[in-house]
């Protein structure tokens, strides 16, 4: 895994490079990071360095740490953790089970060639 100095190099380089025309429009950067199988506090380490301020948002199965929603920044960022690594479950999803009325009578099933 790269040390933030290492990536703040990478990143200096990037810099100095849109620099050489700084007058260029261009269209706005997304920096994501995933970490799928990386500890909690790898992703503590990320996110106490990033620029401030950010909103937390929870998917499905992920945690987002978010700065620049919607490209309102130059530079936006994305930092996504599977939600089992910094949640525990408490209650587990279950399948939806339906029970429905038919949507046609026989009668129409056997207009449309559905009837058995």
């Amino acid at each position: 895994m790269p040390k933030a100095s290492e990536v703040a190099a990478e990143l200096r380089k990037l810099a100095d490079s849109l620099e050489q025309e700084p007058e260029t429009e261009i269209r706005p950067f997304l920096i994501r990071t995933y970490h799928t199988s990386s500890s909690k506090q790898d992703f503590l380490n990320l996110v106490r360095l990033l620029p401030h301020p950010f909103s937390k948002e929870y998917e499905r199965d992920a945690l987002l740490i978010l700065r620049g929603k919607d490209f309102e920044t130059p530079v936006s960022f994305r930092a996504h953790i599977d939600r089992d690594i910094v949640c525990r479950v408490v209650k587990p999803a279950q399948e939806a089970v339906y029970e429905c009325e038919p949507l046609l009578s026989e009668a129409e099933e056997a207009q449309i060639g559905g009837a058995a």
